[in-house]
């Protein structure tokens, strides 16, 4: 079953997620974040194999979609169960 991702409309909080930016609803690319501007509007995709560095604006259409870590934490991404009283990582 597919995660369900999100409208991020602050940018900020997203610094090192993994995220998809999207113009008109439509996947431009999927990927981890830089970097932010103090004022939200632009944010830097990093260097991913053979995809450069990217930066987007939100003055330009793009939008930010992200999965919320408490459906998609690493229990749950690695099938496993958490057990109650364990701290997980």
């Amino acid at each position: 079953m597919k995660n369900k991702l999100h409208l991020q409309a602050d940018w900020l909080p997203v610094i090192g997620e993994v995220v998809e930016v999207r113009l008109h609803n439509q996947l431009v690319r999927k990927g981890r974040i830089d970097c932010v501007t103090s004022d939200g509007q632009i944010l830097w995709m990093a260097t991913d194999g053979a995809d450069a560095r990217s930066m987007f604006e939100r003055s330009r259409g793009y939008s930010v979609w992200i999965e919320y870590s408490w459906e998609t934490g690493p229990a749950r991404a690695q099938g496993s169960e958490r057990i109650p009283g364990v701290v997980h990582q």
